[in-house]
């Protein structure tokens, strides 16, 4: 059925016609394919006002390719909500762990969600690292809160259908917790009897249908009801698979690779969803159904304000190449007050038709060229004044008028009334300026503020409305900025000082890396306190500047016994401070823990600095190596060398020349290798893996994930529990995260095990620590996450590592 006009709306759009005519004569008929496919994709999005939430526990664990095809091939609006930033993980590409980590992978997150269509949402729920219940999961983070912090996204977002990876009862505890509460969820979100707080800020909601991914018999159904997608499928407008684009996704997630760099030859495996929950009032899925959505259905009322425009019946998207004609019918329909209803309608459901309001608007915004971005002068300083710059620019065919810009930040509303016009290929610009307020709270460093709201600042939005042959539209650019102090403090190195017999009195040494965020110079004072000292030096860092100032605290005289634990304090003041401008507590430990006399240690660092700082503390005479050095260097210069955690994946040359290290032991040198994965160690043709280790052992997937687990000492009078240091059950108290993980299942019976740990009501893993005699040297194999309590400053960690670098000597000693 057509429309019919009004015949003065008809005229104006007919004006247009005549407008653009000339102007076409000089646009160049090809797009590029970027161009093409997000014009493709913001007519594609008018056609459907469905939403779709995909939940997981930790990023990574969307379902990427599900994501990619509902909305790259079908419109839908997509959502993910994590329940954590999975900064309890492991990082395959830097040393950044715990919350600085979870910084990192939510960075990673919006770009893969960037990639796939979607928007990702955060529960904000702390990631202690692998856990094996949802029991274990609810102690750490509160089953009511998980429920209750799910239940206010469900209602804010207001998905109608939700798919998730994750069952109830296998895999990681995060996975198991997160798919329990989203079957709790489906049903309290829309019970206003649930969390009624929360009805002011969000009203109840009703989810239509529930998708758990089929990984054989689906939750709750018998037999289930299926969906399933085919991410084989070539998008044409991109020119690549769903899976393709997916995979692309995937790969921003960095610290969590290494990923396959392509598509399986055969093509990536069906995805298959079981319904496991439904509405008592959603319609039947449909036996063919191609989506989650399929055979959902809109009251009539809403349903007959969805009808997305068309020229000549047909969709939008088959006129890519037409852009005159796709303006003046977006105009057209802006005009009929498409995706608009009578206020008692739209109070039904007002977020479904905001969301295909701003659709229309994102869909004139791209056809006509029209961009808005915003700018600033930088960060934002409590007190002081900022710039915020708002360009339009037209970059189409029609002239455009601007209205009104609006800019919101800090919570400042401040409205530009204009009649600019531009034309087309030109820009306009205006600014503001805003003050943030002296007791703004800062949002640096971000690894402070994973969890409180602040995670990259204040946000900062300019809203233009525009307007062509008098039909307005809204175009916004929203950004963030942080909240930082005049000058702030950077980095400082070591964020933790850990001393021990050999280095206790030597002068704590510091790099202090700062920042003038400053339009003007800053003159001041960078200090250290604590431990009955102070010292500082001036600083005069010019606008913007950034430096590194050495600090060097010397110990006051005479010297006494070693504190055990303590603090000093980095500040940076005004030379006559009232309080600090930046401050930065550090923890200094000391470790009862001696090496060997002349030992000298090379080590093969994987991602981080944790083992040459870790040497450093011990007062070992190391060395960094490469794997060149390692292929041609002489070797007999050290006693003992060190591969660092999953070493043979990050430098994956080592592999070619591992004989050398091999060689290294054989002639009378201590090996110590740390954890690596599965499929990082074991012996693998297809892989290129051959046996690493000198005599074979074959590591499985079993990990303690109890940072309090039980050690059993099975060798208790074996010399790495008693030389240098006599090693007790104290030195295994207050672990961080977890005991170890990828542990041995199989090795040769010349290894022994000396230590034995295990999770509640779990079998004993035995093969943690394995050492065996190599020619005239020795072989050692540790599963134990050494690395992450060597970074803890943990005293337990430094007192093992200094035994297994002094394990053995060689010949000639």
């Amino acid at each position: 059925m057509r429309s019919k006009c009004n015949p003065q709306i008809t005229h104006k759009l007919r004006n247009l016609w005549i407008v653009v005519l000339a102007v076409l004569l000089f646009v160049p008929s090809v797009q590029s394919e970027a161009d093409k496919a997000e014009v493709h994709q913001a007519l594609l999005d008018l056609t459907s006002p469905w939403t779709v939430m995909c939940v997981a526990a930790h990023p990574d664990d969307e379902d990427g390719s599900t994501l990619t095809i509902l909305r790259r091939k079908y419109g839908i609006h997509t959502v993910s909500l994590f329940s954590t930033f999975g900064e309890g993980g492991q990082n395959a590409v830097g040393p950044e762990l715990y919350e600085e980590l979870g910084v990192i992978r939510a960075r990673e997150t919006m770009a893969a969600s960037e990639v796939q269509g979607s928007e990702p949402h955060f529960l904000g729920f702390r990631d202690f690292g692998f856990s094996k219940s949802a029991e274990e999961t609810f102690r750490a983070w509160g089953e009511k809160e998980v429920l209750r912090r799910m239940v206010l996204q469900i209602r804010l977002l207001r998905p109608d259908v939700i798919i998730t990876n994750h069952d109830t009862a296998s895999g990681h505890g995060h996975h198991q917790a997160t798919g329990q509460i989203v079957l709790q969820a489906f049903d309290a979100a829309a019970d206003p009897k649930q969390f009624p707080e929360q009805l002011s800020q969000a009203g109840a909601w009703q989810v239509q249908r529930l998708f758990v991914r089929n990984r054989g018999q689906a939750q709750g159904t018998t037999p289930p009801q299926i969906v399933t997608l085919d991410p084989n499928e070539t998008d044409p407008v991109r020119g690549m698979t769903f899976a393709q684009q997916a995979l692309l996704g995937l790969h921003k997630h960095a610290t969590q690779g290494p990923w396959p760099k392509t598509v399986p030859p055969g093509g990536a495996r069906q995805i298959s969803y079981g319904l496991v929950k439904q509405a008592p009032t959603a319609a039947p899925l449909p036996a063919n159904a191609k989506t989650p959505v399929d055979g959902l259905q809109l009251p009539q009322a809403e349903a007959s304000k969805f009808v997305a425009p068309a020229i000549e019946g047909k969709p939008l998207t088959e006129f890519l190449d037409r852009r005159l004609e796709l303006l003046v019918s977006l105009l057209s329909a802006k005009r009929r007050g498409v995706f608009t209803a009578p206020k008692e309608v739209t109070d039904t459901d007002p977020q479904r038709f905001k969301l295909m309001s701003s659709r229309l608007d994102k869909a004139l915004a791209t056809i006509s060229g029209a961009v808005v971005g915003l700018g600033s002068e930088g960060s934002l300083i409590p007190g002081e004044e900022t710039k915020l710059a708002a360009v339009v620019a037209n970059g189409g065919m029609a002239e455009i008028q601007i209205k009104q810009l609006k800019f919101r930040g800090l919570g400042v509303d401040t409205k530009l009334d204009t009649a600019d016009k531009i034309l087309p290929g030109t820009e306009t610009s205006a600014e503001v300026k805003i003050a943030t307020p002296k007791n703004a709270v800062l949002s640096v460093p971000a690894s402070e503020h994973l969890y409180d709201g602040r995670l990259f600042g204040e946000p900062v939005t300019v809203e233009a409305e525009l307007a062509i042959e008098g039909v307005s539209f809204i175009v916004n650019n929203k950004t963030r900025r942080d909240i930082v102090p005049a000058v702030e403090i950077l980095d400082v190195e070591p964020s933790l000082y850990v001393s021990t017999p050999a280095t206790w009195q030597k002068p704590l040494e510091f790099k202090v890396r700062l920042q003038n965020h400053l339009a003007s110079e800053f003159r001041g004072v960078v200090r250290v306190s604590g431990q009955s000292l102070e010292t500082g030096r001036e600083l005069n860092l010019g606008p913007g500047a950034t430096e590194t100032s050495d600090l060097v605290v010397r110990p006051p005289l005479p010297l006494t016994a070693p504190t055990q634990h303590s603090d000093v304090v980095i500040s940076v003041d005004l030379r006559n401070p009232k309080e600090p401008i930046a401050r930065r507590t550090l923890p200094v430990v000391y470790a009862e823990a001696l090496v060997v006399s002349g030992r000298k240690v090379g080590y093969l660092p994987s991602y981080d600095q944790t083992l040459e700082r870790a040497l450093a503390a011990l007062g070992v005479d190391a060395k960094k190596l490469t794997v060149d050095e390692i292929a041609k260097s002489d070797l007999s210069v050290f006693h003992t060398i060190i591969v660092d955690n999953r070493g043979y994946e990050a430098h994956q040359d080592l592999i070619p020349v591992n004989n050398r290290l091999l060689k290294f032991a054989e002639d009378g040198g201590t090996l110590v290798v740390f954890y690596h994965r599965v499929n990082e160690w074991n012996p693998n043709e297809s892989r290129g893996r051959p046996q690493l280790a000198p005599y074979p052992i074959i590591i499985g997937n079993e990990r303690v994930t109890e940072e309090d687990a039980p050690v059993t000492f099975l060798l208790p009078k074996h010399p790495l529990l008693n030389f240098p240091n006599k090693i007790t059950q104290k030195d295994f108290a207050n672990w961080v995260q977890e005991r170890g993980l990828y542990f041995p299942r199989e090795w040769d019976p010349r290894y022994a095990a000396v230590l034995s740990t295990n999770d509640t009501g779990a079998t004993p893993l035995k093969g943690g620590l394995l050492v065996a005699p190599y020619g005239r040297g020795n072989y050692i194999y540790t599963s134990y996450v050494w690395y992450r309590q060597l970074r803890a400053g943990l005293p337990g960690g430094y007192r093992v590592f200094a035994n297994l670098i002094s394990y053995g000597r060689r010949k000639e000693d």
